[in-house]
């Protein structure tokens, strides 16, 4: 460089184009600071990485404008920028030392499984929780993409609303060759404050385990109420905090566990009225599913008739699980088609202990395996998100419909507080007539 050379800055001409402009412009900017055009502004050992949205990665954590609804084609292009920091393979024993310091990128785990886990741990230790935010699979099953963040990462709707606070906090994951996930992105910084001495009072971070359930079932089946069995667990595991979970879980688990236990007799008498009608009907089907104490979950029976009307209409079939059995409070689900005289035809029952995914799909299961696997066209239901998923699971070729009944049925509740009932259905029943 040339710290002696004379400043000589001309004037710049208007009618000059603006490359030309921009061009004097920076050679008197090099020539103010003494520098050659080869010259850096920054010192040797700095650099900088601008991503595909005019970012600087600097390699410290940055609160992305990122949309909670954007598509994964986004988050794909932003994985494809030069990363900071270098590749490391991470083990599935979760090691101490990196759960405090929590996801690096360049990390490398052997599946979205093991990523997950030590996302949450990592929360748990820091006092978050979290869940996914979005993923992309390709064939076969085969997650190519997945992104996990905090729980409060949602926009609040009214300000009402203390869970949501659009926080960033989050990991991206990519697919690599080799078959495992790569870290790609971390944003570690909260907008909220972080509570790790409370960990074990938030939802992502309770459960009750093997032996807490069996030692609850036990004293509830040796006459203890709930509340001296939970006091009694709670002094064998040396206090309340030891647990992993809240006294209102264990009391959850307990009246749950109740549902499944049927008074002597009925479950007898009812697998005994079952096995009568498979000796009278060689066609009947039916299907009993335990749990791991051996006790009624889910029961599903068809018909040998409705086995016939299902091989004719299968159409559109609506699944209806309105009703519910008072002394058990355990679902009845119903089957039902139509035929060509727009007559109503049972095709198959069920009794579930509750209405979650994985009753919903061992019940769907077996309803399928009774009708030899062949799946309906359009299937109608209530609008739950556990029967959502089941379906995309069990039935991906078969059109997804919520059923007009249901609708109506909850449009007061849902729009309470902004229009009437009455004006809402018929406002809704002329623009879908």
């Amino acid at each position: 460089m040339n710290y002696n050379q004379e400043t000589s800055l001309e004037p710049l001409n208007p009618n000059n184009s603006l490359e030309t402009r921009s061009e004097q412009l920076r050679n008197a900017l090099y020539i103010s600071l003494g520098l050659n055009s080869d010259d850096s502004l920054m010192s040797e050992d700095e650099w900088v990485n601008i991503d595909s949205d005019n970012n600087f990665n600097d390699g410290e954590d940055h609160v992305e404008n990122v949309d909670d609804d954007d598509d994964d084609n986004h988050y794909l292009e932003e994985e494809e920028e030069e990363e900071v920091g270098e590749d490391r393979e991470m083990s599935n024993e979760l090691n101490e030392e990196d759960l405090v310091i929590g996801p690096i990128t360049g990390m490398r785990f052997s599946n979205k499984d093991v990523m997950f886990d030590f996302y949450k741990e990592h929360a748990r230790l820091s006092g978050f929780c979290i869940f996914k935010i979005t993923s992309n699979k390709k064939g076969n099953d085969i997650v190519r993409y997945v992104q996990y963040g905090c729980d409060r990462s949602r926009k609040p709707r009214n300000k009402h609303v203390t869970k949501r606070r659009n926080c960033r906090a989050r990991i991206n994951g990519i697919l690599k060759e080799n078959g495992s996930l790569r870290v790609s992105k971390v944003v570690k910084k909260h907008n909220h404050q972080l509570e790790p001495a409370l960990s074990r009072l938030m939802a992502g971070h309770r459960s009750l385990s093997k032996s807490l359930k069996r030692a609850l079932i036990a004293k509830d089946i040796a006459g203890l109420r709930p509340s001296k069995n939970i006091r009694v667990i709670e002094v064998l595991a040396g206090g309340p905090e030891n647990l992993g979970c809240t006294p209102k879980d264990c009391r959850n688990f307990i009246l749950e566990s109740r549902k499944l236990q049927l008074q002597e007799g009925d479950a007898q008498s009812l697998l005994k009225f079952f096995s009568d009608m498979q000796q009278k009907d060689r066609e009947f089907y039916y299907s009993v599913d335990v749990d791991s104490f051996y006790r009624l979950r889910n029961i599903v029976w068809v018909h040998s008739h409705s086995k016939v009307t299902y091989e004719e209409f299968h159409d559109v079939i609506c699944l209806d699980t309105t009703y519910l059995v008072n002394q058990y409070n355990m679902p009845f689900d119903s089957f039902v088609g139509v035929n060509q005289h727009r007559q109503s035809k049972l095709l198959g029952c069920a009794f579930m202990s509750s209405e979650d995914i994985t009753s919903y799909k061992m019940v769907l299961s077996m309803w399928l395996g009774a009708l030899n696997n062949v799946h309906p066209l359009d299937i109608m239901t209530d609008q739950c998100d556990s029967i959502m998923s089941v379906i995309n699971a069990l039935m991906p070729n078969t059109v997804h419909r919520y059923c007009m009944w249901h609708i109506f049925a909850k449009l007061p509740m849902k729009l309470s507080g902004v229009l009437d009932g009455k004006i809402a259905k018929a406002e809704f029943k002329a623009y879908s007539s």
